[in-house]
């Protein structure tokens, strides 16, 4: 016995002795367990559901089946893969010409421009679409002023006025993606086509983006799957069931179906997944499929304009820019004037802020103490699987990257509705509690920092960490002292981005909060629903005041830093 009891205690002791040395195989191990419980787990259950028919209640693809003969149904499909590709299509019309201009040339206010352009991603799409509503709603403030003068303009509800609205608050994510590529453009070549005789718009067309096709692969994936998870805006814009999308009709389907077996609802949010992926999927063979090889050696330094042709550059940019910012403009400003019904009159007033926080509740605390402790769960998570990802090969760190990147393509009312069908009972009771809010923003806004973090990781000579493991520094110290102070630019970007989709963040919020776990995006949703105008544009306001801040805290706080990395 006692021999077989040292053996025992000589294994464990080994064991922790190993740990010591390398203890990332655990670090992997927590990673994907996180991932396993609050992705896969939901998602997986979501599957399930769908399988189980909503009249018969017999495994199978009964709801499948009622979905595609319900005309509703295909309807809401349609819908949702319409404005999808028009809002992408105007994102395009928008991005492009702007990544190309800051691309190849350097003009006078073109940095102010460029924050002008980000500005764009301080607010969540349906602030936009709730000021779309102020200007060109049945009500609008420019649609009654056409009225006067006998011009008569349709109202911008429907397929066009989403896809507009969409497009205006997700064309940045294109532009960073494209001027990106375009940056690592070899200008040897586009020289030599010049040289040949062709236009510079030839030169363009038929090997600019050539070149730069993955980045453009890359922009219309991402816009084409934020357009196709949003859900504010359809819901705004599409004044709720007349015009239905996948994101708005899985959240009703679950409302409806509340206490009942979710089958139609699992089944929507089913079709909504399976689409995204078939997305990801398709991007990234017709990728793999026409990549052109560049050699970036050459990358181009940007041409000076100097002059007229510098002022009418920084004027075109400016107007197109200013266009697209127009919808935070009117909210701003429309929440400081006075409303009689739903008309705002020309006077200056702080009536409607009164009233937001009059009735506000705890919905600002709420929003900004979910975010932070979320921020900072983001960070660590963040910063151990982006070096997880970039150092090691092994099985687990594959599967965490895969299960970290599943929340970025999973839409949020998805995710959300998965959350409420499986934390609503033991093992894990979170359904209605505060801690299901900050997890999901977690999971959610994950890949953000954890993608950051590896692309620095990439570019850090390992020879750094066998020189403090040479000095006897544990593999946790070295990377707390050597990796992590070199993490930092990654980590910070990271982190911008993730406050920004973190605290505005609604599609999973809606169908997860209370009433005592309401956040300020629900809130000014609510009252967009309302028809409370003041209110919603005061709450939008503040959603537009307070992210701003808090991105303006991330790029002072990377300023004091060295290096250039990160989309800040």
């Amino acid at each position: 016995m006692r021999g077989r009891a040292g053996g025992w205690l000589a294994h464990r002791v080994s064991a922790i002795a190993r740990l010591l040395r390398d203890p990332w195989p655990l670090v992997a191990l927590l990673v994907v367990a996180i991932m396993l419980v609050f992705v896969a787990w939901p998602l997986a259950e979501l599957a399930r559901q769908s399988l189980i028919g909503q009249e018969s209640g017999r495994f199978g693809l009964e709801n499948y089946v009622a979905f595609f003969e319900s005309r509703y149904f295909r309807r809401a499909l349609t819908n949702s893969l319409t404005i999808a590709a028009l809002g992408t299509a105007i994102s395009l019309l928008l991005a492009v010409p702007l990544a190309l201009a800051f691309a190849r040339y350097d003009f006078r206010a073109k940095r102010w421009i460029e924050v002008a352009i980000l500005m764009s991603m301080l607010s969540p799409p349906f602030v936009g679409a709730y000021a779309w509503i102020l200007m060109f709603g049945r009500s609008g403030m420019v649609r009654q002023a056409l009225a006067s003068i006998g011009i008569d303009i349709p109202p911008i509800y429907g397929t066009f006025g989403i896809a507009l609205a969409t497009a205006f608050s997700h064309y940045p994510v294109m532009f960073l993606v494209v001027r990106s590529g375009l940056s690592r453009v070899n200008v040897g070549l586009e020289e030599a086509a010049a040289s040949l005789g062709r236009g510079r718009l030839a030169v363009i067309r038929t090997v600019t983006l050539p070149l730069v096709l993955p980045a453009l692969v890359t922009g219309i994936l991402l816009v084409f799957l934020g357009i196709l998870a949003d859900f504010g805006t359809p819901s705004i814009l599409g004044e709720g069931e007349r015009y239905p999308v996948l994101a708005t009709l899985a959240f009703s389907l679950y409302l409806s179906e509340i206490g009942a077996e979710p089958g139609m609802a699992a089944t929507t949010a089913a079709i909504l997944v399976l689409l995204a992926m078939t997305l990801v999927i398709f991007a990234r063979w017709l990728a793999a499929r026409r990549t052109v090889s560049n050699d970036t050696s050459g990358t181009r330094v940007a041409t000076p304009l100097r002059g007229g042709r510098g002022a009418l550059m920084s004027l075109g940019t400016a107007m197109l820019v200013l266009l697209a910012n127009m919808p935070l403009i009117v909210v701003v400003g429309s929440s400081f004037l006075e409303v009689r019904g739903v008309v705002f009159q020309p006077a200056l007033t702080l009536a409607n802020y009164h009233n937001a926080f009059a009735a506000l509740g705890d919905a600002l605390w709420n929003s900004l103490r979910y975010a932070a402790i979320a921020l900072v769960m983001i960070l660590v998570i963040g910063a151990l699987a982006g070096y997880l990802i970039a150092r090691r090969s092994g099985l687990l760190s594959r599967l965490a990257d895969v299960l970290i990147m599943v929340p970025y393509v999973v839409p949020g009312t998805v995710l959300g509705i998965g959350y409420a069908s499986v934390f609503n009972q033991p093992p894990l009771m979170l359904t209605g509690t505060a801690s299901i809010i900050v997890v999901m923003y977690v999971i959610r806004r994950l890949p953000f920092v954890a993608r950051a973090s590896a692309s620095i990781v990439y570019q850090i000579d390992r020879g750094l960490e066998e020189a403090s493991q040479s000095l006897g520094v544990r593999p946790l110290g070295g990377f707390r002292r050597v990796m992590l102070p070199l993490m930092r630019p990654g980590l910070l970007a990271g982190a911008a981005i993730a406050w920004v989709e973190v605290f505005n963040e609604l599609s999973a919020s809606i169908v997860l909060y209370t009433g005592g776990t309401r956040t300020l995006p629900v809130a000014a949703y609510q009252q967009s629903l309302a028809g409370d105008v003041g209110m919603a544009a005061a709450y939008a306001t503040m959603l537009i005041a307070i992210t701003a801040g808090a991105l303006a805290l991330f790029i002072l706080l990377r300023g004091r830093g060295d290096g250039d990395v990160g989309v800040l």
